[in-house]
């Protein structure tokens, strides 16, 4: 079964909804003002059977100009137009307006209907045709079928239905494997059921039972009960008009132009990068009103470049739920004449112009070219993105989609895989030279150091743990840095500070062996070395860490002044019991400051244990053999 949503544009009084009820038998003036006025104020709705294998929703839109919103709110979600254009008045200003915007949402397929054909004689209805045939010129309705119709006598309402088939079976099918979506268009309470919010189900498929998100709350609700068109059914399809009964949030809470999709499948932003289409100039932070989906947004658009007028940046009054690639109208917040149409591409990055990568994905949004979308998504994220972020972000292809894309990338090199992450070749490229970048800048203003930590290098790259540990792994494999205790360094620096190091650690042993058993700190270090403090500083800390230095409570001395210390304790013990502290110190010819502590070491070691005041041998020291000393 095809399902498809019809939807009417028009001018006022021209008949829409008449025309709908000879079709349909649903009157779709609802509204007791509606019925007074004898004028759409709302949106109406109806279902017909085109054929046995299609059924259409209908949506009927108003006509005046005053309630062109709730026109607005009708149409962003129709696959076949039809205009409705009367005989007795020809092509008017609602009209010209409507049909423009229809053409801003990207609507390719339609019917023209000219409307009230009994009012008028042939010649008149020959001019009439002469200007709907130029003002359909160039418009995606140039070559529409065009039905001549009377709502009141039924003449040509045959036609009129074979050609709405026609239309309805050119449309390509909505996909109901993709993430669901429904834009809310109508919410009320039923006694006894509680919320019921009805809408045009654009992609995907609900079932009572499921878990949905409610946009831009983000707030969890579950189906309960679905009707469609006026049936009750288990579930509802993409091209389906649908009422859902929710649970989980009241009906008070739940306005038009919210929207309902499975979980994630949603972003929110007061921000959002756009790409415009417009019949006039813009200026940068002109107020608009954004029609989305069936929802008005105020906001105000800002130009990134003068040369570059087609890429935007909305900035709204309240957070904006939509997805990637949503189309919309924009018109001056007032007098509220149409702008034109815009398209969403993301929520916005800080960054004053709009990116390269942001182009590519921006133009296949607008082609609706899965691959290239999937490419475009990663290479606008630096950094690497698991294959249910980059589906989140990809809006409402199907998963089956974003997969097969995913693997014809990878086929191609356009991105690579790392651990289930997936990184597009050019941010590699982009990540590997700021990396380098900032390794190089690092290097020259602290030569003296042997790298930069990785955290920090992770936070100006501004990549998540998780990515940062795969990349960096990545580029020590490639040989781009080298990784050493955490530290990141570019392989020339690391040679030439692992050749600084070694001579450092061979000229230490001796020139800090020779004041005995005196402490020793960066300042003696940098003495006998004849070192920069700051590079005195960064040996000396260096070669704690590497056990050369080793401190001993507030006393620091070189590990071969404490290895001769132990020989110096197990030929000690072999003749005396016990030792004190005085002892030792005439022992090393050092001072009690360096004595007393460097006992406590040894407590700590087991070559001592305290008997009193004094110390006799450890088990540890027993144990130890005159080679080993050298090595404990």
């Amino acid at each position: 079964m095809k399902y498809v949503i019809i939807g009417t544009a028009g001018h006022v009084d021209h008949g829409k909804s008449a025309l709908i009820k000879a079709l349909t038998g649903t009157d779709t003036d609802r509204l007791k003002e509606e019925k007074a006025r004898g004028i759409s104020i709302d949106l109406g709705f109806a279902a017909m059977d085109l054929s046995p294998e299609t059924i259409a929703g209908i949506v009927d839109v108003p006509g005046h100009e005053r309630f062109l919103k709730n026109m607005l709110a009708g149409t962003g979600g129709i696959d076949v137009a039809m205009l409705v254009i009367a005989a007795d008045e020809g092509v008017m200003p609602q009209t010209r307006e409507h049909l423009a915007m229809l053409h801003f949402y990207g609507i390719e397929h339609g019917v023209v209907v000219i409307n009230k054909v009994d009012k008028v004689d042939a010649d008149w209805l020959e001019l009439v045709e002469e200007d709907v045939s130029e003002l359909l010129a160039g418009t995606f309705l140039a070559a529409a079928p065009r039905c001549r119709v009377s709502a009141v006598t039924g003449a040509g309402l045959d036609v009129l239905k074979s050609s709405l088939l026609k239309a309805a079976e050119a449309v390509t099918v909505r996909d109901s494997r993709a993430p669901f979506r429904l834009w809310i268009d109508r919410v009320f309470t039923v006694k006894g059921y509680g919320t019921v919010v009805t809408g045009s189900v654009l992609s995907g498929t609900a079932c009572v039972g499921d878990a949905l998100s409610l946009y831009p709350l983000r707030q969890q609700v579950r189906v309960r009960g679905v009707e469609s068109h006026g049936h009750k059914v288990e579930a509802v399809y993409a091209g389906q008009r649908a009422a859902l009964n929710l649970a989980g949030m009241p009906a008070s809470e739940i306005t038009r132009g919210m929207f309902l999709s499975h979980n994630d499948y949603g972003q929110v932003s007061e921000a959002w990068d756009v790409r415009v289409m417009l019949d006039q100039p813009v200026e940068s932070g002109t107020r608009i009103r954004l029609h989305l989906g069936t929802g008005e947004f105020l906001g105000r658009l800002h130009t990134f470049k003068e040369d570059n007028p087609q890429y935007m940046r909305f900035i709204a009054e309240e957070p904006v739920a939509a997805g990637a690639g949503d189309r919309g109208i924009i018109r001056l917040y007032s007098p509220q004449t149409l702008l034109g149409g815009v398209m969403l591409i993301a929520p916005c990055k800080q960054a004053r112009r709009i990116s390269e990568e942001r182009e590519i994905l921006a133009q296949a949004l607008l082609t609706q070219d899965t691959e290239q979308v999937i490419y475009g998504i990663l290479a606008e994220n630096t950094g690497l993105m698991s294959e249910g972020e980059v589906k989140r972000q990809a809006g409402y292809f199907t998963a089956s989609q974003v997969e097969q894309s995913l693997e014809a990338l990878q086929i191609a090199k356009k991105i690579i895989v790392l651990d289930q992450l997936f990184l597009a070749i050019r941010s590699l490229k982009l990540l590997t030279r700021q990396c380098t970048a900032l390794l190089e800048a690092f290097h020259r203003e602290q030569p003296e150091r042997a790298g930069v930590s990785g955290e920090i290098v992770r936070q100006k790259l501004g990549l998540t743990e998780k990515a940062f540990d795969k990349l960096a792994a990545l580029w020590s494999k490639e040989g781009t840095l080298t990784i050493n205790d955490g530290e990141l360094a570019l392989p020339a620096h690391a040679n030439k500070y692992q050749a600084w190091s070694l001579n450092v650690m061979k000229a230490s042993e001796q020139a800090l062996t020779e004041p005995g058993f005196l402490t020793i700190d960066a300042s003696i270090l940098g003495e006998k070395l004849k070192l920069l403090p700051e590079e005195a500083k960064i040996a000396f800390h260096m070669l704690l860490s590497k056990g050369v230095v080793i401190q001993v409570d507030s006393v620091y001395l070189h590990q071969t002044t404490i290895q001769k210390a132990v020989r110096l304790l197990q030929h000690y013990f072999r003749d005396n019991e016990e030792l004190t502290v005085s002892q030792l110190r005439t022992m090393l010819n050092t001072s009690r400051k360096v004595a007393l502590p460097l006992l406590e070491y040894f407590d700590a070691l087991k070559f001592t244990v305290r008997s009193g005041d004094a110390r006799r041998p450890g088990v540890a020291l027993s144990a130890l053999s005159q080679s080993e000393a050298g090595d404990f």
